[in-house]
């Protein structure tokens, strides 16, 4: 199998929705510092990182101080941390298809580097500043809207975990003058190398769940999940 180059960076402009004024700023945004300094230049992308970052954090910052006004700030910090993590920008740049677009050196690209998750998420920071730096905030905010807009609707409805379960359960049993959660281990299955414990987990006098992992604290985890997942089922 060939090695992928490069696809043509002009067509990336429609997959992103935004025609550069300057076009220099999206192919500095895409250009790895293995590329520039195979040829000699500065002209890669790692300082348009360190901007992109601090316009990323503003934008989504704003967005959930409209979005979720009734958080206290604690939730709304895990919220934005979840949002600009390299994870999730990673996988917005994935849905992209920002990775074949990026102009690598020829070690990075025999390494894998289309395949780095770590890269990706960096690029795509570096191409939130060229949009802004193009045209300002307002054309970030168009740019970024569709794309985070499943993931506020996701954390929204409770399919995105953007924080602790536990955490959320204790907080929603305090906020409902409710009992403290009691999580129990009420058996220890299989070998010892490859054990499965299973929790239940009691509020008051009721088991509001069951759930099993192959460690204790990832079955309480579950067990936490599953028990807010009921909590809000009754909430309906």
């Amino acid at each position: 199998m060939t090695t992928p180059i490069a696809a043509d960076q002009s067509s990336f402009e429609e997959t992103i929705g935004h025609r550069f004024r300057q076009p220099a700023l999206m192919e500095r945004a895409l250009t790895h510092k293995s590329f520039a300094h195979e040829r000699n230049t500065r002209l890669h992308n790692e300082s348009m990182e360190f901007l992109g970052d601090a316009v990323l954090g503003f934008v989504i910052t704003d967005a959930i101080y409209r979005e979720f006004s009734e958080y206290n700030e604690g939730r709304k910090s895990k919220i934005k941390a979840f949002l600009v993590s390299a994870t999730t920008l990673a996988q917005l740049a994935l849905e992209l298809g920002l990775p074949i677009y990026l102009k690598l050196g020829k070690g990075e690209e025999k390494t894998g580097g289309r395949k780095k998750r770590a890269l990706s998420a960096n690029a795509f920071e570096a191409l939130v500043a060229a949009v802004y730096l193009d045209a300002g905030l307002t054309a970030v905010r168009t740019f970024l809207e569709p794309l985070y807009a499943p993931l506020f609707d996701a954390i929204r409805e409770g399919r995105a975990v953007v924080e602790d379960p536990k955490t959320v359960l204790q907080e929603y049993l305090q906020a409902n003058a409710l009992e403290p959660a009691k999580y129990t281990v009420t058996a220890e299955t299989g070998p010892e190398h490859l054990k499965t414990f299973h929790v239940e987990l009691v509020v008051g006098s009721a088991v509001l769940s069951r759930a099993d992992g192959p460690t204790k604290k990832k079955a309480e985890l579950l067990a936490a999940k599953k028990a807010m997942a009921v909590l809000r089922r009754k909430e309906e």
